[in-house]
């Protein structure tokens, strides 16, 4: 494992693939839905940034990205509703989001687009969602996310940072052409107090060809074929990015 807590490996990464599709299903542990590796060209994702960027004036490491985790019915996919906006350091690797100025998108597989919709949670996942803690999900072993009303235990959206971490994937890939950005929904083990294996995203890319630039090789450039981490998730800390 590499020594930087923000890097993923193959490994890794593929631990905690499991670990989301052992823990998180539709009712009847119905495990049949998409949206579980979105994948959209990395120039429509970075025009979005970088087009917040040159709005605002805003340096590279001082923009955030926010993601809500959303639940398509219609389509049977998770997607994504991102925020961009900024943080500003608040002492001891904690960064507070300033969300005065911010723009609004929906990630889905293949798109991007702005939209209108700024809640910092999604209904319709909480409503369809169930989470097992256990081994084997059964009707007697799993929870709704909905029943999460103190909205303290499951996780509505997390925070990635863009210049200290996302674009730095690009860049220790080598920038490869026509590449694509994808956000794979994970969960890593024991990482929230509220819940063992909470819901998140790795962000990582494939090359030109589809191929996915992931492995367990540890070299100069630390992002260089691994996956962005899986960020400060909200709850338990919220309207915050923290250095891991």
């Amino acid at each position: 494992m590499p020594t930087n807590p923000m890097v993923v490996t193959l490994d890794h990464f593929n631990d905690m693939r499991t670990n989301f599709q052992q823990h998180y299903f539709l009712s009847n542990c119905n495990s049949s839905f998409g949206g579980q590796d979105i994948q959209i060209s990395w120039s429509s994702f970075y025009n979005a940034v970088h087009n917040f960027m040159t709005a605002g004036g805003c340096a590279a490491n001082a923009v955030a990205l926010r993601f809500v985790l959303c639940y398509d019915t219609n389509s049977n996919a998770l997607y994504l509703r991102m925020q961009i906006c900024t943080m500003t350091s608040a002492g001891q690797g904690t960064y507070n989001l300033v969300t005065s100025n911010c723009a609004w998108y929906v990630i889905t597989n293949g798109s991007i687009a702005t939209t209108t919709v700024t809640d910092l949670y999604d209904q319709n996942y909480l409503d369809n969602f169930y989470y097992c803690d256990s081994g084997t999900c059964s009707a007697n072993t799993v929870v709704n996310l909905a029943s999460d009303t103190s909205e303290t235990v499951f996780v509505r959206n997390l925070v990635l940072p863009w210049g200290l971490e996302v674009q730095k994937v690009y860049t220790d890939d080598g920038q490869p052409n026509n590449a694509t950005i994808c956000f794979a929904a994970v969960s890593p083990g024991n990482s929230s107090p509220a819940v063992t294996y909470p819901h998140s995203i790795a962000v990582y890319l494939r090359n030109g060809n589809g191929v996915a630039l992931l492995d367990n090789t540890t070299y100069t450039q630390p992002f260089k074929n691994k996956a962005a981490d899986f960020g400060t998730i909200c709850p338990p800390n919220c309207n915050v990015y923290i250095l891991p």
